[in-house]
């Protein structure tokens, strides 16, 4: 049977760093071919998940009864840590995709966004910026830091849109080696049939 990989993310900030996660998987692993189709579907908005995910699934991602797809939910966890009300109850939107045939479900969450992710490479951020080497990180979550960061040279910073380069900039092996993005990169490590950890 065939493999599909189908990421589904939150916004454009996700979309860019997990192709360039996968891309960089590939290539420290260039004699490991991915036997998988891998896709990707860009939700613009955590509200996208609760309806629109399970459309693309149903309509446009499943084209082969042959196919085995394993579904990556991609989101932050913001707006679930500090909301009464959740947009979303993830529970039920991964059953959603169960019952209609998803082989497996892997949601990965950047907690609290995926910004915080990227304060763990200070030295790209500073180098794509072109600030001194010497500047300070500002405290607090990873998004207002950005923010802060990119006002120091009169650029503005948006949630959810495309970085406008940063993250091409961003050396991953340093954001990856951190324990916390390790452990919640490691289902999706397993699926593409790597080690990452030890390089195998």
């Amino acid at each position: 049977m065939n493999k599909c990989i189908a990421f589904i993310l939150e916004g454009e900030t996700e979309l860019e760093f997990y192709k360039k996660l996968v891309a960089y998987v590939h290539d420290i692993h260039p004699n490991k071919k991915f036997d998988c189709d891998i896709v990707y579907k860009c939700l613009k908005g955590v509200g996208g998940f609760k309806n629109e995910a399970l459309r693309y699934f149903i309509k446009e991602l499943k084209y082969s009864s042959d196919t085995s797809f394993v579904i990556v939910f991609c989101s932050d966890t913001d707006v679930f840590e500090f909301q009464k009300n959740p947009p979303l109850d993830w529970k039920n939107v991964i059953q959603n995709f169960y019952d209609k045939g998803a082989g497996r479900v892997i949601h990965i969450e950047a907690k609290h966004c995926i910004e915080d992710w990227f304060l763990y490479d200070e030295e790209g951020i500073r180098n794509f910026l072109r600030l001194p080497k010497l500047t300070k990180i500002p405290k607090g979550d990873g998004y207002h830091s950005l923010q802060e960061l990119h006002k120091k040279v009169s650029k503005v910073y948006y949630k959810g849109m495309r970085s406008n380069g940063l993250i091409s900039k961003l050396d991953l092996s340093v954001i990856v080696s951190k324990t916390d993005v390790a452990n919640s990169l490691e289902p999706l490590y397993k699926e593409l049939g790597i080690n990452i950890v030890d390089n195998k």
